[in-house]
Parts: structure tokens; sequence; C-alpha cells
């Protein structure tokens, strides 16, 4: 968990940086303008990235890193948003950056709604595109397609990184060996030739500011689902045993129910 929130952080800064070639890739049309992600007034949403396209159609990308089945949900809600705020649907895709295999749907079929939208996996698309642009946001958001020659990409990733000053560079590579934890076999690979691969630092995960930050997130919303599940079990277990299969502490559970039935 902690480190899909580290995942999560790295991509939503290097999608930040506005990776032109990436998006001309996805829709094959140019970046016109980026617009405002965020919609502040319902409940601190915020979407990774919308754009307008060089034909002045709106462009609203997610990143995905793992499997949500609330994922058309979640579209359809920033569908909407989108459309109050600038009066113009949007063209919606959705980009898998996983290692596993690519299962998120990408539409909503009830009878008395029908929503769909895009759905693609990053490692289908030609890496070495992103690996030629002049972004760095690009350089290292290849790292997520379908590298084969892992030495290649680091002598082209420092090469370009040779203009940024050093702590610009660290917080770039910083990036690069979080997402490499994205593709276990490429890192694996990683790890067995770092010493061949000369790298500028070597980051420490347990110690890193960034990391620890996301462990925290983690821990605290491990915690929070505890207790809903809780919850959830207080009309068909009783404290003691839903205490001792949730590690919870069996006051707390006692607490939860009296909370329970108070609001009946």
């Amino acid at each position: 968990m902690q480190e899909r929130f580290v995942y999560d952080r790295s991509l939503r800064e290097l999608f930040g940086k506005i990776p032109k070639t990436l998006i001309k890739l996805l829709v094959d049309k140019d970046i016109k303008e980026i617009l405002d992600s965020s919609f502040p007034n319902v409940g601190e949403s915020r979407v990774d990235l919308l754009t307008r396209l060089e034909d002045d159609t709106l462009f609203h990308l997610e990143i995905q890193s793992v499997y949500d089945q609330n994922m058309p949900v979640r579209m359809l809600k920033y569908f909407t948003l989108i459309y109050e705020r600038y009066k113009e649907f949007p063209k919606q895709l959705v980009l898998y950056v996983g290692d596993k295999k690519l299962d998120i749907a990408s539409e909503i079929k009830h009878k008395n709604l029908q929503y769909n939208y895009e759905v693609k996996d990053i490692r289908e698309f030609d890496c070495s595109l992103l690996l030629e642009s002049e972004d760095i946001s690009d350089n290292i958001i290849a790292l997520l397609c379908n590298i084969k020659d892992i030495d290649k990409f680091f002598k082209i990733l420092n090469r370009k990184l040779e203009k940024y000053s050093p702590k610009k560079r660290e917080d770039y590579l910083r990036k690069v060996f979080y997402l490499l934890r994205l593709r276990p076999k490429l890192n694996q690979e990683y790890e067995k030739r770092q010493k061949e691969i000369k790298m500028p630092f070597v980051i420490n995960l347990e110690s890193d500011p960034v990391f620890k930050k996301g462990e925290e997130k983690a821990r605290a919303e491990a915690e929070k689902e505890k207790r809903a599940i809780a919850v959830s079990l207080l009309e068909v277990l009783d404290d003691e045993t839903i205490a001792k299969k949730l590690g919870l502490d069996l006051k707390e559970v006692e607490n939860l129910r009296k909370k329970s039935e108070l609001t009946k």
C-alpha cells in the first residue's frame, strides 16, 4: 500500500510536467492547453490530467497501476464534474501502468445508463519515441513500456540529466527507482547489474521521507479499513471474535458497537 502511494505521487509529478510525446502517442494530437484538474468543492476531487487538444476537444487522462473495481464509477464522476465546469464532454482514457495483466472495466451497462471510456496498457506503445523525446518526463515514463535494453535506457537518461542541477537530477532519479518497482523483472535485472550501470546515487527507501510518508498513510488507511469491516460484522459476530479476527483492541470494538447502536 505504501509503495502504491509512492508510485501515484511520482506519476502525478511526472504528468504534472506534461509528457507531450506520450499524449501524442495516446491520442495522436498535440496539447494546446493544460486545464485546471482540481474540483475542490466536491470532496477534494482531482483528475490526473485534463487538457485541451489542438482540435479544441477536452482530454481527460487517468493513470492506474492496480485493479480498481470502482473505476467506471470514478470515471463517470469525473466525466460529470468536467462537463459541469466546461460545458463540454471530454474524451476519457485510463492508462494502465501496472505489471499484471490488464483487467480494468471500460464501461457501465445498466438498463438506465450506457457509459464508456477507453482503457489502454502503456506496454502496447513504442517507448523508443519517449526515449527520443527532449522532455525528461517522457524519458522516465518510457521505463513503464516494454524496455528490453536497460543499459540503453540508463545511458540515455544519464545523458539527459547532465543539464540539471544535482538536486534536480537526484529527484528525477528517485522517481526512476520508484517506478522500477512497477516492473519487477526489470528491477531484478537492474539490481543484478547496478555495478555496471553506474548511477549517481543509491536510494535507501526505508529512510526516504516520501516513502515514509506513504508508509504512514498506508498504515492509517489500513486501520480505517479495519474499523469499517468491524462495523459491518457487528450484526453477525460478537465483539471478541471481531477483535481477534481483525487484530483490533476489544475495547475499540465495543466502542464501535456503542456508536453503531446510537446511530440506529
